[in-house]
């Protein structure tokens, strides 16, 4: 974003330092908002690069997948298992400001890279692991990715019975243990820096996916502890004659104007749905009574009434179809980034700041672009 002047405003983080060895997803997403908001990210990758370089969709030969979690950020190929490579690392973490790792706990202790052994060089560091488990216990050394902490948390289980169908969890390509513990990780990677600011003081930072699923689940966490625990809403899609709709009716003024929009203006005061917590109870008949009117109606016709009526409503999309939505394009929730040959869009940064540059960065560095402007900086050759 741009000041008065016209001169590119400086992001919230300007002037921070990134040392990422983070891979995949568990990390590299924190490290993406990071570089969102102007912070300088040195993306450490091992000899061939981070795994995700070698993930579809391809564009001219080059992963967009890897394109979207990590613009914006530089490039360092590096085999941390010679000596040269972690000296390199000592020299580098005394001139950063945060190092990120999601390795298996362990890891990074074992190459003499942990947390004692860095803040000795620069006692202000803030240094954040990301891991399945967590750092200690008798599960933290089991590894885990996306669906591993899915299963183990409970997530895929409830979502099953939430489904009402079928006779095993759903097959799943969700990442939202990766996506929910790189934000916890960025909240607290900024919480940190705030500490350091108002005490001097670093600080080191565990954050375990699994943890973040559970903090997911709220109301999942605390029925499971009840032996009849209130039955939750469970939104359902609606039919129409020619799609669906999602409907959220839940407060009272909601209801009744889902139910005025049905021309069912009786519902509100029908005694299965005019207290709340019969409604909850009743949820399914309510939808039923709904689709009657809904199964009418198209889908425009549908999504029109309800939310000119006032009750939150939106037809299914895709998500191509999603991602160029006006409202979408109004905002700049989708930036062009890559080649002049070839761009493509990536969702931008979700949080948006008045009079900052805060946004994707329009570049992907190449595997180990900054090598030797890095390696340089220490005072080391590349050979």
């Amino acid at each position: 974003m741009h000041d008065q002047t016209g001169e590119l405003a400086p992001g919230p983080l300007d002037g921070i330092r990134v040392l990422d060895f983070s891979m995949f997803l568990a990390g590299p997403y924190c490290t993406r908002l990071m570089a969102d908001m102007g912070a300088e990210i040195i993306k450490v990758e091992p000899p061939g690069g981070d795994f995700l370089r070698h993930a579809p969709p391809f564009r001219d030969g080059k992963s967009a997948y890897f394109g979207q979690i990590n613009c914006g950020k530089k490039s360092l190929e590096l085999d941390m298992k010679s000596e040269q490579g972690r000296e390199l690392v000592r020299r580098l973490s005394a001139r950063v400001d945060v190092v990120l790792e999601n390795f298996r706990p362990g890891v990074m202790a074992r190459l003499g890279l942990d947390y004692q052994t860095l803040s000795a060089l620069r006692p202000d560091l803030v240094y954040c692991s990301v891991s399945g488990y967590g750092q200690n216990g008798p599960g933290a050394q089991r590894a885990a990715f996306a669906p591993i902490i899915h299963a183990a948390s409970g997530y895929d289980l409830i979502m099953m019975d939430y489904q009402g169908i079928g006779d095993r969890p759903p097959a799943t390509r969700s990442t939202v243990a990766d996506i929910l513990g790189a934000t916890h990780a960025f909240g607290a990677i900024n919480a940190a820096l705030v500490q350091r600011l108002l005490t001097g003081r670093g600080q080191y930072i565990d954050v375990a996916m699994m943890d973040a699923m559970h903090n997911l689940l709220a109301y999942e966490y605390q029925a499971a502890q009840m032996e009849n625990p209130d039955r939750p809403i469970v939104f359902s899609p609606i039919r129409t004659a020619d799609g669906f709709v999602m409907v959220a009716p839940v407060s009272p003024a909601n209801f009744a104007a889902l139910a005025h929009a049905a021309g069912r203006p009786e519902l509100v005061d029908d005694p299965r749905f005019a207290a709340v917590t019969v409604r909850v109870r009743n949820w399914d008949l309510l939808l039923a009574e709904i689709e009657l009117w809904s199964l009418t109606q198209t889908t425009d016709a549908c999504e029109g009434a309800i939310q000119t009526a006032g009750c939150p409503c939106t037809r299914y999309l895709r998500i191509g179809q999603s991602m160029v939505e006006p409202q979408i394009t109004a905002r700049g929730a989708a930036v062009q980034i890559g080649g002049v040959d070839d761009p493509y869009k990536v969702a931008n940064c979700p949080a948006q700041f008045a009079g900052t540059n805060v946004g994707a960065r329009p570049w992907v560095p190449s595997l180990g672009q900054h090598n030797k402007e890095i390696f340089a900086e220490v005072g080391l050759s590349t050979d």
